[in-house]
């Protein structure tokens, strides 16, 4: 089980280091606009003079609620954050809370490879495998062309053989304890038709 762990620990290194992270693009500063001093300046427009602007305004916008595009991005943002510091099981989540607040995101197939990969990394091998394994095909699925695609596909072929591993290593302990018993049977028998040699 150690060296699952390992095994799964270094495949997430190479995924993260081999570029499988998505960076988002710088967004230049506004350019800020030169105030002047002329008397037309001075007066602002109506619709934004605080004195016109009622306290039912000001609590409107304190209490708007946040559009699904912005939940769903603090959502991905949030599943980055988690998963980068080790927070996996908090990941998964993010990211699943991601999908189902954004079912039309461009970074859909992004958010199932990283929920998968969090499910895997979080432990509880059982269960987390299971949910790592749903997010991977679905990913294949719905994005067969996506790089994140041919990443999932070659984690489930690894998890294939590490199941497999796994099997081999429960029967071949069984076999060996197989054997034990029957070379301590084999002993027994053995020293009882041995005669016993009488004291020197």
């Amino acid at each position: 089980m150690i060296r699952i762990a390992l095994l799964l620990s270094i495949l997430a290194g190479f995924l993260f280091v081999s570029g499988a992270c998505h960076k988002k693009p710088s967004v230049p500063a506004p350019v800020p606009v030169p105030v002047t001093n002329s008397s037309s300046a001075k007066e602002a427009p109506s619709a934004i003079t605080p004195a016109e602007a009622g306290p039912e305004s000001v609590n409107a916008v304190e209490t708007a609620p946040l559009s699904n595009a912005a939940a769903g991005r603090n959502f991905f943002e949030s599943g980055q954050r988690s998963f980068n510091t080790g927070k996996y099981q908090q990941a998964a989540r993010s990211y699943e809370d991601f999908l189902k607040a954004n079912p039309e995101s461009a970074n859909r197939d992004e958010a199932f490879f990283y929920a998968g990969l969090s499910h895997l990394l979080a432990g509880d091998a059982g269960r987390n495998a299971r949910q790592a394994e749903a997010a991977f095909k679905r990913l294949m699925a719905e994005f067969p062309n996506s790089r994140y695609s041919r990443q999932a596909e070659w984690i489930l072929a690894l998890q294939d053989q590490i199941e497999k591993l796994n099997t081999d290593v429960k029967e071949r302990d069984e076999k060996i304890k197989r054997l034990t018993e029957e070379l301590q049977k084999l002993k027994a028998i053995d020293m009882q038709r041995r005669p016993s040699r009488p004291p020197e």
